[in-house]
């Protein structure tokens, strides 16, 4: 394994870490025009799965099989999901990660350390409550949550004394989905982080002023505590290629995508990137490209639409509600969402390409009539690396890629920035998730208006379920429908307004039998 590894890396910039190595560089240069950067998304996830990360690591492999430099980037699982319901994230049949359950359980400390991090910004904001420091800050206006790398649903809603007099009601989150992990992802370097974190508002004090972390004098130990996490992982796929994994935000409540660090530091190694963005392009791809490139000026030179026969023959389904209908009708319909998620793509000005990803038990007639429609679209192959790792046989998916990327110097974002919050959500309401008409709450319009001298700028990072605006699993993309606002949170540290389409729990529960009892 060392002679690949140092293909990539000089000796200097690995450390050992375990079973894993640590990338000690923080500051890159490197020219962009020389690179490629490739996103894979896919259509709506469904229970037949898509393969996201199995395409990913698959597409990486392949590159590198036919003597390509080429690099993976992804984000780290979450250990909670792992042992409740959704399992791992870390590939599957010949597209898998080496050492998968030590990459999911935990893997090499980071999600510990932004967990301490953030809890430590808790508790000293409360330290400075209970002690009526000069600082007064607002018990009620604590911006700030504690955060655990566990599903444990007796944490959404918490109440506590600071002292006597102080109640305070909160919450916990997973930490995934905690404030620190979004801006840990979306800082461009360990000084960029810095920066970012002590410029960061963690309350208001009676006045109503905003307080900042650099204001807590902890910039210094929180940077201490993050000093391992802020260097990315490097592990290996089954056939020994690169890939960085490092952080992992949330997509339903942050951007969904690895950390900045990871993909500056592939760019600067490597002539092919791949990133992923969690669950379907409506959401992982829209945050990818409406906050991530806007904060860094990168451009996807390719998007990677990943699709299933089962999960369009699932859509197709869970559209016409008839199970008498031929498998060919079924993916006609089902062909419906794929349409929908090439269409929002396409709005980027981006190219796109499409690729099957076959499982082993996949008809060879319906796969073909699969590949046939996905062609009228856009370049679309089938990968049977999953199946039989990468080959030979491979060269045509090799062979997608290298003439679908294309050099790009702009791209359509769904809003503006400079625009008002409310025209900024109408925004990606409409184009991003086909909404006919936008309506708020009482309690999100009063929230918009106190955090507006705060939020110019600020992303909008929708917070939705991995289906639609609402929480229908049936998506048809000529549906339009009314969306509803029921909540606004503000993300101080990674600059996100974040509208509430549906009810989001940011500490997910555990299911009747979790996977936890089966490991």
């Amino acid at each position: 394994m060392e002679a690949k590894v140092f293909k990539y890396f000089e000796k200097d910039e690995i450390e050992q870490f375990g079973p894993f190595y640590k990338l000690n560089k923080t500051e890159f240069d490197f020219d962009l025009k020389k690179k490629n950067l490739i996103l894979v998304t896919s259509i709506t996830p469904t229970p037949a799965g898509e393969g996201k990360t199995t395409t990913l690591i698959g597409l990486n492999d392949c590159l590198n099989y036919f003597g390509l430099n080429s690099i993976a980037c992804l984000r780290q699982p979450s250990m909670g999901p792992y042992f409740g319901i959704k399992g791992g994230a870390t590939g599957s049949g010949m597209c898998e990660l080496l050492l998968p359950d030590k990459i999911n359980c935990g893997f090499t400390g980071d999600f510990y350390e932004i967990e301490a991090a953030n809890n430590l910004i808790m508790a000293i904001i409360e330290n400075e409550i209970y002690f009526n420091s000069s600082l007064n800050i607002n018990p009620q206006k604590i911006m700030w949550k504690r955060c655990i790398d566990v599903n444990d649903r007796s944490l959404r809603d918490i109440s506590y004394q600071i002292k006597k007099d102080i109640n305070v009601n909160s919450s916990f989150t997973i930490t995934a989905a905690s404030f620190l992990m979004a801006l840990f992802c979306l800082a461009k370097s360990k000084k960029d982080f810095e920066q970012k974190l002590n410029d960061t508002i963690i309350a208001f004090d009676y006045n109503d002023n905003p307080v900042y972390i650099k204001q807590l004098s902890i910039t210094n130990a929180i940077m201490q505590i993050l000093e391992n996490a802020l260097k990315p992982n490097l592990a290996f796929s089954k056939s020994n290629n690169p890939v960085i994994i490092h952080g992992g935000p949330f997509a339903n409540i942050a951007h969904g995508c690895n950390s900045l660090i990871a993909l500056n530091y592939g760019l600067s190694k490597a002539d092919y990137v791949f990133t992923e963005a969690g669950f379907g392009s409506d959401l992982g791809a829209e945050k990818f490209l409406d906050i991530l490139c806007r904060e860094t000026n990168l451009i996807p030179n390719l998007v990677v639409l990943t699709i299933t026969l089962k999960a369009t023959i699932y859509h197709g389904k869970q559209i016409s509600k008839d199970e008498t209908l031929l498998t060919k009708q079924l993916i006609d319909i089902g062909f419906s969402n794929v349409l929908h998620h090439f269409n929002l793509l396409k709005q980027y000005g981006l190219p796109v390409c499409i690729v099957i990803n076959k499982f082993s038990n996949d008809n060879e007639a319906d796969l073909q009539y699969l590949l046939f429609k996905s062609k009228q679209l856009c370049n679309s192959v089938i990968s049977k690396i999953w199946d039989n790792g990468v080959n030979n046989e491979s060269r045509d998916v090799c062979d997608l890629i290298l003439n679908s990327v294309k050099q790009i110097e702009k791209i359509n974002f769904t809003y503006k920035l400079s625009d008002s919050v409310f025209q900024k959500i109408e925004d990606l309401s409409k184009k991003g998730y086909l909404a006919k008409q936008v309506s708020y709450s009482e309690k999100a319009i009063q929230k918009i208006k106190e955090a507006q001298p705060y939020i110019n700028n600020f992303y909008v990072c929708g917070a939705k379920t991995q289906y639609s605006a609402s929480t229908a699993v049936e998506f048809v993309d000529t549906n339009l429908q009314d969306v509803f606002v029921e909540d606004i949170e503000i993300n101080y540290a990674a600059r996100f307004i974040i509208p509430l389409y549906s009810k989001m729990f940011l500490m997910p529960g555990l299911p009747k039998v979790p996977r936890a009892k089966s490991k």
